[in-house]
């Protein structure tokens, strides 16, 4: 797109049109989205998804490349710098690089991150093989490369270990910034200050990494 169409009635339909199938997606999931559903959400007419993607197919992963290759570029722009400055980076180090793009893209004024977590979680159980095979290329750059500077930076921790701790650490990323973003909403414990509860984004970043990386540290269970 030029940048002289940004802000054009067509990208404005086409960002709606993305917006709307997102959402619903993430509510229903892909399968169950109709290009009817998508065009009545986002206030278009019928022939616009052919318009603007030529089908539904595309659109779908259209919806995902927009998110998550902007915080994939990211993740591995930071690894990128890491190791071209030091042999073994620090274990939290790395985790840093990994997880504050998302961090970031919660608090960017984007859409909320929560709900877009909730369509990649439901993406990995649709019928769609496109899809599938399009979400393991995004990701296989980011597993190898991050897996490979985890398992350098903890010695003694393996391959099959680490599969389960990043599948931990995901899971707790994505409900610890559910907590975070909605805390105004969000019930506390008793004997618990609000006022001084919530920390700002370095504190939260700093909060979860040194949760993360004693878990990566932990003896094996089994």
């Amino acid at each position: 797109m030029n940048r002289s169409d940004a802000g054009s009635p067509s990208s404005t339909t086409r960002e709606a049109l993305l917006d709307a199938a997102e959402s619903l997606f993430a509510e229903r999931g892909v399968e169950s989205t109709s290009v009817r559903d998508i065009t009545k959400a986002a206030g278009a007419n019928l022939g616009a998804v052919n318009y603007h993607f030529r089908s539904k197919d595309l659109l779908i992963l259209e919806v995902f490349a927009r998110r998550l290759r902007p915080l994939n570029q990211q993740r591995l722009a930071g690894l990128d710098e890491l190791e071209a400055t030091q042999i073994v980076p620090s274990l939290e180090e790395i985790l840093r690089a990994l997880i504050r793009p998302t961090v970031e893209d919660e608090t960017s004024g984007k859409r909320r991150t929560d709900e877009f977590m909730r369509l990649i979680s439901r993406s990995f159980q649709e019928s769609n093989e496109e899809l599938k095979t399009f979400m393991s290329g995004e990701f296989d750059e980011i597993i190898k490369r991050f897996d490979a500077a985890i398992l350098r930076a903890v010695p003694g921790l393996v391959k099959e270990e680490l599969f389960w701790r990043m599948t931990f650490l995901f899971g707790a990323l994505h409900h610890g910034l559910e907590r975070w973003t909605r805390f105004e909403s969000m019930p506390i414990p008793p004997g618990l200050d609000p006022a001084h509860l919530r920390p700002d984004i370095e504190g939260f970043i700093q909060r979860f990494i040194t949760f993360a990386a004693a878990g990566m540290r932990a003896a094996a269970a089994l």
